[in-house]
């Protein structure tokens, strides 16, 4: 059901026969009804369509963090999530052949200008993961008070998790809690940096994987 709004001239939303209107961002927008095609999908068409959905579904618990990440980029009218889709698809994060799989070097949660995590280093004891970093300041773009997000993927369990308590740039050590991880998981880590106020950040550095013990 179409509801107006001022009036016959005036803006509306929902569908009104072949058309449908809505708002996004305070811009009122109207647009056709999509028509399935009756044509085959080609073999370049389902490896692109599987691409797409793969990396979705691995990032779609992270729209947060991407907020964050993603915050230094001069968005307009995108979102955060699909500017990260496009962004991680440039980047190679999903594979171009079948079977289609994460390229997990390749994943990108964040990006900008501020000076990146260097010499991250990921260690793993029976009940703690230990990430470190080099905790130099930079003279134009990098502060102690940088805060630093550290996101940890375990491929087996299909779960995401993240340091017990906060870190920034001076410190040079997070550590997380593996209290739930079974013997012979396999995981992931990456790690990024934004500035206090959340307007700089940098691309993100992708530590490596890690075996949980």
């Amino acid at each position: 059901m179409a509801k107006f709004i001022n009036g016959a001239n005036g803006t509306f939303s929902g569908k009104v026969g072949s058309v449908i209107g809505s708002s996004w961002r305070g811009i009122s927008y109207l647009r056709g009804l999509g028509k399935k095609s009756k044509i085959p999908a080609t073999e370049l068409q389902r490896l692109q369509r599987d691409r797409f959905s793969t990396l979705v579904k691995f990032i779609a618990p992270l729209k947060e963090l991407l907020d964050k990440g993603f915050a230094g980029r001069n968005l307009k009218l995108a979102t955060a999530f699909s500017y990260a889709v496009k962004h991680n698809m440039d980047m190679g994060a999903v594979t171009l052949t079948a079977p289609v799989e994460l390229n997990y070097p390749a994943i990108q949660l964040s990006d900008g200008g501020l000076f990146r995590p260097r010499g991250v280093t990921a260690e793993v004891t029976a009940d703690m993961l230990t990430v470190s970093w080099n905790a130099n300041e930079y003279e134009f773009n990098g502060k102690a008070d940088d805060v630093a997000y550290v996101l940890v993927y375990n491929v087996n369990q299909d779960l995401f998790f993240t340091p017990d308590a906060p870190a920034n740039r001076q410190s040079g050590v997070a550590t997380a809690s593996l209290e739930d991880m079974e013997t012979g998981d396999v995981g992931h880590v990456w790690m990024f940096f934004t500035s206090l106020d959340g307007k700089k950040v940098s691309r993100t550095t992708y530590v490596g994987s890690v075996n949980f013990l």
